[in-house]
């Protein structure tokens, strides 16, 4: 009794430490990423214009080309979001994180996103935490079955700092990574983490919602008929964006060129883009993050033809920057995909039907979860990613709806969600 007592202790305290790491990890990762891009894209860009061209390109290619040096050399297993990589390590055991991968995961993110590619941090805080939990479980002595729920608890803390959305962050496990196995044994240490991982974020953020949008919204007639036609747009970018990324990330397997020249190519080729749409709207939010573009985006401060060719920016950029190789995830992009998504329909229906401001938010958001469910496939969290980043919940039923419609139009299109597609490409099958 004692030595199970003893146990459980240990591994309450093991959770623990897990979850306060991955939450100090992803503020430190978050605010290093802010503190470059607000250097190396937003200062340059009241500049002129061919000045910040020259600099921003200059940026983005030598950060990629050191962080390829970086996976070349130290991590190969660094490319992409981390997630698949994660889902991989669950069911094969193979549960050893390097802390090599953490350097260059951290590093490699902060560099790339920080000189304006357009990827995503929440992969490579999911992947930070799930490495820092194999270290802390190893350190612990805990034996397979507990290392993987301790890896689960990792991802689950990752995602819930990343956003500030602890239950999505532990449906993320449920859903995706471990896709539903052995959930009895992994549920309360994720709870845990990510309940912990939540709180270093809300304590050193000062409690705001990621996306702060104001008091709940409450929900028109007008916006739940509209949330089907605003989920098979919303969700139509997510498959042109699964769609053109893996057909380039395949082409990209098959080249003989190096990775940090991939990475550079890929780079310079996003931020041509990204230029592009800043030349045509005067936005930045094709680079990077793009989360000043997205909160506005929510906040009616963006008309739907700039909304539409920021869009299509986006999803060009994340594709040539994530197809490539690059070091970063991809939720942010389809989340800004499905707000520009939702700012089209209501700007293109307003003529015909009285849509008020707070309209064009909540179908930004029925966007950003037709788009999330549409490449992911992990509807629950989908939707709880959208309410816990805004703290809206009238919304509700709209994104339910929006959810479905996602994940049923990437069912009839694709045989696979976006990550399983892009282990199946090299050449692992995850059979649950």
């Amino acid at each position: 009794m004692r030595v199970e007592w003893k146990k459980n202790a240990m591994q309450i305290a093991g959770t623990g430490v897990i979850g306060i790491s991955a939450g100090l990890a992803a503020v430190a990762f978050h605010h290093a990423m802010l503190w470059l891009i607000e250097r190396m894209v937003e200062w340059p860009s009241h500049g002129p214009g061919w000045k910040f061209s020259l600099m921003v390109l200059g940026g983005m290619a030598l950060a990629a080309f050191i962080t390829g040096l970086m996976m070349k050399y130290l991590a190969p297993d660094a490319p992409g979001s981390g997630i698949p990589q994660v889902k991989n390590a669950y069911h094969t055991g193979k549960l050893d994180f390097t802390w090599r991968l953490i350097f260059v995961k951290f590093f490699g993110g902060v560099l790339s996103i920080g000189t304006g590619s357009s990827l995503g941090r929440e992969g490579p805080t999911i992947h930070i935490g799930a490495a820092i939990a194999s270290k802390v479980a190893k350190f612990l002595g805990e034996g397979p079955a507990a290392k993987a729920n301790a890896v689960c608890a990792g991802s689950a803390a990752g995602l819930a700092a990343a956003f500030s959305s602890p239950l999505a962050g532990v449906t993320l496990v449920l859903e995706e990574i471990a896709g539903g196995k052995n959930q009895n044994k992994f549920a309360g240490r994720s709870l845990f983490a990510a309940a912990l991982a939540s709180s270093v974020v809300y304590a050193m953020t000062g409690g705001t919602a990621c996306l702060p949008i104001g008091p709940d919204m409450p929900m028109h007639w007008k916006v739940l008929w509209l949330s089907p036609l605003v989920a098979i747009f919303a969700g139509a970018t997510g498959l042109l964006f699964q769609w053109s990324t893996l057909g380039l990330r395949k082409k990209c397997q098959a080249s003989t060129l190096s990775r940090p020249v991939k990475l550079t190519l890929g780079a310079v080729g996003g931020g041509l883009f990204a230029l592009i749409a800043f030349g045509l709207t005067g936005q930045l939010g094709v680079f990077a993050l793009g989360e000043k573009d997205l909160l506005a985006s929510l906040h009616n401060q963006i008309s739907w033809p700039v909304a539409g060719c920021l869009l299509f920016g986006k999803i060009a950029a994340t594709t040539l920057c994530y197809g490539s190789g690059g070091c970063g995830g991809v939720f942010a992009p389809i989340i800004f995909f499905g707000s520009m998504a939702g700012v089209v329909i209501y700007g293109l229906a307003s003529p015909w039907i009285n849509l008020t401001p707070s309209d064009q938010t909540l179908l930004a958001l029925v966007g950003m979860t037709a788009c999330l469910s549409a490449v992911v496939r992990a509807p629950l969290t989908s939707i709880l990613i959208v309410m816990e980043m805004t703290w809206q919940i009238h919304v509700l039923p709209a994104l339910m709806v929006a959810a479905v419609i996602g994940v049923f139009l990437n069912r009839s299109v694709f045989s696979a969600n976006f990550y399983d597609a892009a282990l199946e490409q090299d050449g692992i099958v995850i059979k649950e």
